[in-house]
């Protein structure tokens, strides 16, 4: 039998990631939340506790995206119909990813696949997981 902690730890973290799936399934509509022309300059590669990380091709258009920054979150929050699940937005200049991956992450079959492989991990596993990834 599981002890308290390690049961309640297990459905924070869940509830954690399943917050995160909300959050990137409002994420792919970037292009709506901040216009064609900001959406072909930036992409939201992380999203953490409420907080968005938009990568940014130059620092021009960070600067101009931070100008904006209420109006994006009020369009977060908007789309979302989830007061709190986007509290700020920081936009960093770096790399923007290749168009095939955020494609194939808008596949509805794709993302079931994912989810339900990763219904029975623990978050520290997702975790692991996820830092493979990027490694490889």
């Amino acid at each position: 039998m599981k002890k308290l902690a390690n049961a309640l730890g297990d459905a924070i973290g869940r509830g954690e990631v399943m917050r995160k799936a909300r959050a990137q399934r409002i994420l792919r509509r970037w292009e709506e939340a901040v216009g064609k022309g900001l959406a072909s300059k930036s992409w939201p590669d992380r999203y953490e506790r409420g907080t968005v990380w938009v990568a940014v091709q130059g620092s021009a258009w960070a600067q101009e995206l931070r100008m904006i920054k209420d109006r994006i979150l009020e369009k977060l929050s908007e789309m979302a119909g989830e007061p709190g699940l986007f509290v700020d937005v920081r936009f960093g200049v770096r790399p923007l990813a290749p168009e095939p991956e955020i494609a194939e992450l808008a596949d509805p079959a794709i993302e079931e696949e994912h989810r339900q492989q990763l219904q029975n991990l623990s978050i520290r596993e997702i975790a692991e997981r996820r830092t493979k990834l990027s490694v490889d």
